[in-house]
């Protein structure tokens, strides 16, 4: 299809090139708009290319949820164009995309939004990280760490801390949270402040494929990290 040629309208029939124009727009230009709206929201050049990875791993996965977000985009396209061209001759696509699209434009924006979002918690939280671990090492020189190693398992939802002995050990070593405030912490979180609490010197982690994000997390934190 030449997106800057006019395609043929026929009476009644309006959803054969709305679903033509729909198709190439998926395949050929969502990607381009995604870059677009990406863009337009500003970020720094060195973290564009991350948002838009996360962004486009959305649009162009092929698990069965995904593929049918993809469905759902095609007929958000098609339906406002079909409904739209009734009582015209002929449509020019690349005009289709740009005036006649408004819904599907502003859900490609959303998207753009919702990664570059991600994507500034997850560096604002690897500078926390950053900041903890130096703490961390602060600390031991000072104070020394309370366990030499500790065992950490990590599962797709939550972490386990173990002891030398297998024992498990989170709750004794975030006891100096406040009760009121452990209501509002994830076991997760439990077991990160825990580990400050603690300084080991050794980490041996266990499942760290399970969950990425909070292995990498763990390393930021601490030296001594080694997945078994």
């Amino acid at each position: 299809m030449d997106f800057d040629m006019p395609v043929g309208v026929v009476p009644g029939r309006e959803r054969e090139p709305a679903d033509a124009i729909a198709e190439e727009i998926i395949a050929k230009y969502e990607l381009r708009l995604l870059r677009r709206y990406i863009r337009e929201i500003g970020p720094l050049p060195e973290v564009e290319d991350e948002i838009y990875v996360l962004a486009a791993e959305l649009l162009t996965a092929n698990d069965a949820e995904l593929a049918e977000y993809r469905e759902k985009r095609r007929e958000m396209i098609s339906a406002s164009i079909a409904e739209r061209i009734k009582g015209f001759k002929s449509v020019i696509p690349r005009g289709a995309l740009n005036f006649l699209c408004d819904d599907y434009r502003a859900e490609l924006a959303a998207i753009a939004a919702a990664a570059a979002e991600l994507i500034a918690e997850e560096r604002h939280g690897d500078i926390c990280c950053l900041i903890a671990g130096e703490y961390i090492e602060r600390r031991m020189r000072r104070m020394g760490s309370k366990l030499l190693a500790v065992h950490l398992v990590i599962g797709e939802d939550t972490m386990s801390l173990y002891d030398g002995r297998w024992a498990e050990i989170t709750d004794e070593y975030s006891s100096y949270i406040p009760p009121e405030d452990r209501s509002r912490y994830s076991r997760s979180d439990l077991v990160l402040s825990a580990l400050v609490d603690i300084a080991p010197r050794s980490i041996y982690v266990y499942g760290g494929e399970n969950n990425l994000k909070m292995l990498r997390r763990v390393q930021l934190m601490f030296s001594g990290v080694m997945v078994q």
